[in-house]
């Protein structure tokens, strides 16, 4: 630790921390960049799991539609997909 600008940054940061108010606000400032960080981090999960869950549904009506052109009944479309009839019904008619 000879190195000047090293001693420079180490008596500059001794000096801040002494300060109650500086110290204050330099904490809050940190928490807050964390507070961000994490909301990012969420609002990123939920959009995916969001995403992942249409993809799913899109995916079933897909099964559905090939599973009716195929000639299964709208029971058999139901039972083998776990959709309800009233669901597949509507599938059908679109």
């Amino acid at each position: 630790m000879n190195e000047p600008a090293i001693k420079k940054a180490l008596k500059a940061e001794e000096i801040f921390l002494k300060r109650d108010k500086e110290r204050y606000l330099y904490e809050m400032r940190e928490k807050a960049l964390h507070d961000h960080v994490s909301a990012i981090s969420s609002a990123k999960e939920e959009g995916l799991e969001e995403g992942l869950r249409k993809g799913r549904v899109e995916a079933n009506c897909e099964t559905v539609v090939r599973l009716l052109a195929m000639g299964l009944s709208v029971a058999e479309v139901s039972a083998g997909t776990g959709l309800p009839i009233e669901e597949v019904e509507k599938l059908k008619q679109n």
